[in-house]
């Protein structure tokens, strides 16, 4: 029999403030104009209006159980990637297993106190054209026995509990989007309790069910997040006129298509060793004129103070 049950952490106050102040931000300095799919005549020059996809990097997960060897991780993943591709099918994902994929999401960058430094990652997964990062962790998965039922049909009872950690983080500010902490249990019977308290061995069908479920519940809510900034580029390197930018023919870039540039904003310092980075005032514009698959090349339009590390949006 499968009982579940679940119990969402509450995330600390200040994690919650600076969600909110980098929202109120986000809005502020990206505006709130949608995108048509018609294209705009301004003077000689017509400007495709279109909507590039969210590129969003699925960092290899952390099992932090005594189960080592059972790859938890790895399925408790696979099940989480398969949600979010069912539930947002307009995202470009970057996943473990991919040709090319990363190391940075491999290994996670730490800071001094022993957490993700969200700024450092935020930094590396703008170079390699990611609007967005999805780290996962296995917390726990622990025996327990309660005393349950009503009045006078109450008796012992078992269950194995899991324990979870979700976060995706902006690559734009380092800000958290999402910070979530599930618990799941399932009831079993005595002989598995003793299995599991002897680190032996859990059910592979009572662990694909709950990590199943727990995709399923988080996946709408990653798409939620990643889609609540607009889509954003970044400029990877210049040289002469020639301008590189990390995104290419993958989330939808066009030749001809002209981008507005936004200077690189202001660093603050959070808590716990957290920074953060504000967005930036509008430079100028570019206009692209080579297309890869990943990348492309482009020339200054308008403005001047265009340079390595601006961010770029489409055209409104």
């Amino acid at each position: 029999m499968i009982f579940y049950s679940t119990n969402k952490f509450i995330t600390r106050f200040h994690y919650k403030c600076i969600l909110l102040f980098s929202l109120i931000c986000l809005f502020l300095f990206a505006g709130c104009s949608s995108l048509s799919s018609k294209n705009k005549i301004s003077g000689d020059l017509t400007i495709q209006k279109f909507d590039p996809a969210k590129k969003v990097g699925i960092a290899f997960f952390i099992n932090k159980t005594s189960f080592k060897d059972r790859s938890y991780e790895k399925i408790f993943q696979e099940y989480l990637i398969e949600s979010i591709t069912d539930s947002c099918s307009d995202i470009l994902l970057v996943k473990p297993g991919d040709a090319g994929y990363p190391a940075f999401l491999v290994k996670l960058p730490m800071n001094e106190a022993g957490s993700i430094n969200n700024l450092g990652l935020a930094q590396l997964g703008r170079q390699a054209g990611m609007n967005a990062i999805v780290t996962g962790e296995i917390m726990g998965i622990t025996g327990k026995e309660e005393i349950r039922g009503i009045i006078f049909f109450k008796d012992l009872r078992q269950f194995i509990y899991f324990q979870v950690k979700i976060e995706v983080y902006d690559t734009g500010t380092g800000v958290k989007l999402l910070d979530e902490r599930y618990s799941e249990e399932i009831e079993i019977d005595e002989l598995e309790l003793e299995l599991l308290k002897k680190k032996e061995v859990v059910s592979t069908s009572e662990v694909d069910d709950v990590f199943m479920k727990i995709s399923e519940d988080i996946s709408e809510k990653i798409c939620d997040a990643v889609n609540i900034p607009p889509w954003q580029g970044y400029i990877t390197s210049i040289t002469e006129n020639n301008i590189i930018i990390s995104s290419g023919k993958k989330v939808g870039l066009v030749p001809g298509a002209v981008l507005e540039v936004f200077a690189t904003g202001e660093i603050i310092e959070g808590v716990d060793g957290h920074r953060f980075r504000m967005p930036g005032r509008k430079t100028g514009e570019v206009k692209l004129t080579t297309v890869y698959a990943d990348s492309c090349e482009a020339v200054v339009y308008t403005g001047i103070d265009i340079m390595e590390g601006c961010s770029v949006r489409i055209k409104k």
